[in-house]
């Protein structure tokens, strides 16, 4: 039986326990039919009746709501429901302990827990036992007893070999692949006493596993991006793609990511749609991938964001995504696809090149096409792109750069700045596309790369109020289309340009060509071929140094950090 079995609470104490105003929850039970029933009792003061509710039923339905984002407190994380503020007011969660104890395992105490393990792959454990823990209950406590069990020197192996039954039991045989692997690397690594520490803290809220998680996925992006699906997305363009894709996300019934990493990108984008929809039924999720880590770990994060019936696929693209006859359609695509990397081997041109044929060294445009092939009618996406997307002077790129212009399939570019990865310094631009009708008429630039602040000394980050201003530029523009009024812009920021300025310039998408002042008026006059030489190099030079790193990060994996 629950502690709160038997606990009544009023509809002041309701409001009370779930953070909002008395009149909220009158709303609600005018509102929604499934609202729990009131009962009437006598008040304690013998004055008259009162009606009551049985507090596990409100917090069963209150588990159900999402807080909406711009309702959230500073320190609750995306996800977080009105349940999960109610247990915590009713004394059953201690709120922050599994993220302080992650953090310490993670962190400062990880040489002394991880054995011969690398720290990557003892990450890779961790970030396995707070899926279990979170996800899958009866498994967690099979681990446990497991571990109570076990304590004799070099446990580890036998401890990790049940945590990849328990996480072949969440997500399918594949994804304790890896686990097993590991397990014959252990050593004297302290499983059980990890298990232990993260048993012991007890009754844990919902959103605090997505929150320790996502901590460790960090973590473990800063020592392993490379050899786990190439970069991982930085958290300030992850925030602004849930923004961007999310704002008006009542109708969004699917989402799909083509290079699901480890899923950041798509759990992002469902906590967008469950702050718009306030708890209602999250949309199907689908993705793809290179490689089983990433695929694990993004079952793993997707999982933890509520999403346990995630289409994770391995491969380029996802074959559930065909593009011939009967496919697939997305009402939303976010994408972080590997930058300027050389274009996979098709058996003939794939239905998707709509507007041409990449060139061989550089699949760029290949992804940009797809994404825009991949979208439902009135559908939207967002793709990160290496900045010289958006100015290459390569034939074929500007080719299907213009068609994409055209066709109305390019509805903005923003510009970030350097240094948001942690493993490259290398800008980016995300790349807004919409469902193409057939003709453009304007494209909106934004130039945030004199935004965010360096939090240390390889990586940069954007504050919350800097991501919210981008998106507000974003906002502005489309009501300003909607109700039919030109935009006026902010100088030097943003700026919503007309289609015949755009051809002017060649089709050229650098948002700081058509906002900053500091560009020199003839950047156009360089010669085009020389341009081109340039980004082949780059493409090469990005390529070679991916081989580098790839090459370092298996030796380190072997010996030893």
């Amino acid at each position: 039986m629950s502690s709160i079995d038997d606990v009544l609470v009023s509809r002041a104490d309701i409001a009370r326990l779930a953070g909002v105003r008395r009149p909220a929850v009158t709303n609600w039970e005018r509102r929604h039919q499934d609202f729990p029933d009131p009962a009437v009792v006598d008040r304690a003061d013998g004055l008259g009746e009162i009606e009551v509710f049985r507090a596990a039923e409100i917090l069963g339905w209150l588990e159900r709501r999402t807080v909406p984002a711009n309702a959230r407190r500073p320190e609750e994380p995306a996800g977080t429901t009105y349940g999960d503020r109610f247990r915590a007011g009713l004394g059953g969660a201690r709120a922050g302990a599994l993220l302080q104890v992650v953090q310490r395992l993670g962190g400062p105490e990880a040489e002394r827990f991880r054995g011969e393990l690398s720290v990557a792959d003892y990450l890779t454990v961790l970030l396995s036992l707070v899926y279990v823990r979170g996800c899958l209950p009866e498994e967690w406590k099979r681990v446990t007893a497991d571990a109570s069990r076990y304590q004799f020197p070099h446990s580890g192996e036998l401890l990790v070999r049940f945590l990849a039954r328990a996480v072949e039991q969440g997500l399918g045989p594949g994804h304790g692949q890896l686990l097993l692997a590991l397990s014959r690397r252990l050593g004297d690594s302290r499983v059980a006493d990890t298990v232990q520490l993260l048993d012991e803290t007890g009754s844990v809220e919902r959103a605090e596993y997505a929150q320790a998680f996502e901590w460790l996925l960090a973590r473990y992006g800063e020592l392993a991006g490379r050899t786990a699906g190439d970069f991982f997305t930085p958290r300030a363009a992850v925030d602004l793609v849930s923004k961007l894709m999310t704002n008006d996300a009542q109708d969004v019934r699917s989402v799909h990511d083509p290079f699901v990493r480890a899923g950041e990108l798509l759990a992002a984008a469902l906590d967008g749609v469950a702050d718009a929809r306030e708890g209602a039924l999250l949309p199907e999720a689908s993705g793809a991938g290179v490689g089983e880590h990433p695929l694990a770990l993004a079952g793993m994060n997707l999982a933890l964001h509520g999403l346990t019936d995630a289409d994770l696929l391995p491969g380029h693209t996802a074959p559930s995504a065909g593009l011939g006859p009967g496919r697939r359609a997305f009402d939303r695509v976010v994408a972080n696809p590997p930058f300027n990397t050389r274009l996979p081997e098709y058996p003939g041109d794939p239905a998707h090149w709509r507007y041409g044929k990449p060139p061989r060294h550089n699949a760029n445009f290949d992804w940009l096409q797809y994404v825009v092939a991949s979208l439902a009618t009135d559908g939207r996406a967002a793709v990160v792109m290496p900045d010289i997307a958006a100015f290459s002077s390569n034939p074929s790129e500007r080719r299907i750069r213009s068609a994409m212009v055209e066709d109305g399939a390019v509805e903005a570019l923003i510009a970030l700045p350097s240094h948001l990865f942690t493993t490259t310094s290398i800008s980016v631009t995300i790349w807004l596309l919409r469902y193409p009708e057939g003709s453009g008429d304007e494209v909106l630039f934004v130039d945030a790369r004199r935004f965010g602040s360096m939090v240390s000394r390889v990586q940069r980050a954007l504050a919350p109020e800097e991501t919210q201003r981008i998106f507000r530029e974003y906002e502005s523009w489309r009501a300003a289309r909607a109700a039919g009024r030109p935009y006026p812009g902010t100088p030097g920021v943003s700026r919503a340009v007309p289609l015949a300025e755009i051809r002017e310039r060649d089709h050229t998408l650098s948002p700081s060509v058509y906002l900053s002042s500091d560009i020199p008026t003839d950047a156009l006059a360089v010669d085009p071929s020389q341009l081109n030489v340039l980004a082949v190099r780059l493409a090469e030079a990005h390529s070679r140094a991916r081989a580098a790193d790839a090459a370092v990060d298996e030796l380190l994996r072997r010996y030893g950090p």
